[in-house]
């Protein structure tokens, strides 16, 4: 094979590869911000938002108090508040979560007012949990959106640098069927070997 059809061949396959690579790029690129404005979209009809910095206690202003204030709209948003709703749960019951408390109201011997008190405090723990979860599954459906964006920007790049390449291949290409042809014409003809 040529050095022309060689450049030819590794050309092309640069090109459908920048091809392949900028479309999935936008794929990528269009998912991602489709999957976080679904997110956002969920997340403001709620009106969740997080309490001012005076009204947070010192170690809820450690945590997340660099979203004082704010309405709840996107992934880090949504995983601080569920820290925040994480700490006041561990105040339901001294700790004991969803399943622990549910359980311990239900066993037998229990005084009624005690059943009745624990069962109070699981449904409080089971909305807590409930909404914990699903501001988790935002967060992470915003990272994994998060990381498309990003992981279709570089395929995009990626794709444009082959395609870049496959251009100066197709030139190279081109000067190399010059320059053999130039060879060609400047030898003589008594100097040309006889084909068998």
């Amino acid at each position: 094979m040529n050095r022309k059809s060689w450049d030819q061949l590794i050309s092309t396959a640069g090109v459908v590869l920048a091809i392949t690579l900028i479309v999935l790029g936008g794929l990528a690129v269009y998912g991602g911000n489709f999957a976080q404005s679904n997110v956002r979209d969920r997340l403001e009809p709620q009106n969740i938002s997080f309490p001012p910095l005076e009204a947070m206690t010192p170690e809820e202003k450690a945590d997340i108090g660099a979203f004082a204030g704010q309405q709840v709209t996107n992934g880090a948003q949504a995983e601080a508040f569920s820290r925040y709703i994480g700490g006041h749960l561990t105040e339901v019951n001294e700790g004991a979560t969803y399943a622990e408390t549910s359980a311990a109201a239900r066993e037998e011997g229990l005084e009624p007012d005690v059943a009745a008190e624990l069962q109070g405090k699981a449904d409080t723990l089971f909305k807590g949990e409930t909404l914990r979860s699903i501001l988790l599954n935002a967060y992470g459906w915003w990272t994994a959106a998060t990381i498309a964006v990003y992981a279709g920007y570089i395929l995009i790049l990626v794709g444009l640098a082959f395609g870049v390449l496959g251009f100066l291949g197709f030139r190279h290409a081109r000067h190399a069927a010059g320059v053999e042809t130039d060879v060609v014409a400047t030898v003589p003809a008594d100097k040309v070997p006889a084909t068998v």
